[in-house]
């Protein structure tokens, strides 16, 4: 009994606890701001609105009281960020909904016109709470038991020794979009996948197994790819332990591309050189990887009309302002209405924003809580962000470099997909059309979030033993 008492993590117990109350409040402001018909101003109406999303962040303190029993080493931190960070999203996909659905209407076959946005707030709770189930999987499955009863290797052997089976999967359910892809939003790029209940995006699932793959190939080849050869002043990379591991990520990439999905192409080879450099050291090979980038950038901006034209209109949105450039105008207005302090919870009017949910979920925080606001969010990101990599130093030998670099790629997958899609928000660099991470409404983009955290958080109490 004691010896469980001991186990008890109080730190992150009580950040959680601190995460729920602010949800709360901020639910009931959003609540009271809208004046949702729904909501009874009574306690049992209370209850009643917030239970559904109530739900995910009560399995958050749940899988911190399991930690205690099962990892009592695992990082304290990281579930009280990402718990804020969802709970932002619970929150505001709540407050955006009723505007959504008041602004736009659809139109079925049959010509019954309906909102188009009835119940994101209830998916987004059910995703989130599968994303925290996720986690959990991750955390308390004895996943090492089972996989050394079968294949004789632990769930971290298993991801390093099979790189390749799982680079082979993620690309056949990327190549198989070609085929069988849709496209709900229409946006003009078919990259999900249509389940009837739900839709999946096999892109998100290939940002870790590409991580996998570099973690295992680069820990392998280490010292070879690090030392390389002399010419003159510079340090050439072997080209016979590079042109496997660029063919791989090239072939990953170049598929990504022919979909025009950019987005997921520019965090791809963003993770992919900050892990080339932590593997290396050698930081010319990140200045050639950005040189290359420029050049196939200006590449694709002459071949693909679609990146000609995201290009022209982020320069110049003005230009057209009443049509493709409509988004990013009013996504500037509603900034710089936000001012310093923000319009308040419920009191702006973000829906004007098309996407707003998704691609422009910081352009809501920025003009209803203000540069205050997004500086808290962007806060909590760099903590996330620096715990992440925190994780990764607290690895200790030499013989743990797979755990050490998947780690730090995991963590850069959701450092650099913040900071692409906020650099887009501010018109900082081109949209691409990613998510912000635990933050935006989505499915399959949520729930590789969780998975990610729980990696992290499993390598992070394994790091201890």
């Amino acid at each position: 009994m004691f010896t469980r008492l001991r186990q008890f993590r109080g730190v992150e117990f009580q950040l959680l606890f601190t995460v729920l109350l602010f949800f709360a409040a901020g639910y009931t402001l959003v609540m009271l701001a809208t004046r949702q018909r729904e909501f009874v101003a009574t306690l049992p109406g209370l209850l009643a609105i917030l239970w559904p999303s109530a739900v995910p962040l009560l399995l958050f303190i749940a899988v911190s009281i399991g930690l205690g029993f099962k990892s009592p080493p695992a990082d304290q931190v990281l579930l009280p960020l990402v718990a804020l960070l969802a709970g932002l999203s619970l929150m505001l996909t709540a407050r955006l909904e009723p505007s959504l659905n008041l602004r736009y209407l659809c139109t079925a076959a049959g010509g019954e016109v309906f909102p188009c946005y009835e119940g994101i707030a209830s998916k987004q709770s059910l995703w989130v709470t599968l994303g925290v189930v996720g986690l959990a999987a991750m955390l308390f499955v004895p996943w090492d038991r089972i996989l050394i009863r079968w294949l004789k290797l632990s769930l971290l052997d298993v991801l390093d020794n099979y790189r390749y089976l799982w680079l082979t999967i993620g690309l056949v359910l990327v190549f198989a979009t070609f085929l069988f892809g849709v496209d709900p939003n229409d946006s003009g790029v078919k990259v999900w996948f249509n389940f009837g209940l739900f839709f999946f995006q096999p892109s998100e699932l290939l940002k870790i197994i590409l991580v996998i793959f570099l973690a295992s190939y680069l820990n392998q080849h280490r010292e070879v790819v690090a030392a390389g050869y002399r010419l003159g002043p510079l340090t050439l990379p072997p080209l016979p332990y590079l042109v496997p591991l660029l063919g791989m990520w090239g072939i990953a990439m170049g598929t990504i591309v022919f979909q025009r999905d950019l987005g997921a192409a520019l965090l791809l080879y963003g993770v992919f050189l900050a892990m080339l450099y932590i593997a290396t050291g050698r930081a010319w090979y990140v200045l050639a990887g950005m040189l290359a980038f420029g050049i196939g950038a200006y590449v694709l901006y002459q071949l693909l009309p679609i990146v000609s034209l995201r290009v022209q209109i982020w320069l110049d949105p003005w230009a057209q302002a009443q049509t493709r450039g409509y988004q990013i105008v009013q996504a500037i207005y509603a900034m710089a209405s936000g001012g310093v302090f923000g319009q308040g919870l419920g009191m702006g009017v973000p829906a004007v924003v098309p996407a707003i949910h998704t691609d422009f979920i910081f352009t809501a925080i920025g003009e209803e809580m203000g540069l205050i606001g997004t500086l808290a969010v962007l806060i909590a990101y760099i903590l996330l962000i620096f715990r992440g990599y925190h994780i990764a130093l607290r690895i200790p030998g030499r013989f743990r470099g797979f755990e050490q670099l998947l780690a730090i790629g995991l963590t850069t997958i959701i450092a650099v997909q913040t900071l692409i899609i906020i650099g887009g928000n501010l018109r900082l660099i081109p949209l691409t059309g990613i998510t912000l991470p635990f933050i935006s409404y989505g499915g399959s983009s949520v729930l590789i979030n969780f998975i990610i955290v729980g990696l992290l958080m499993r390598i992070s109490a394994a790091a201890q033993q």
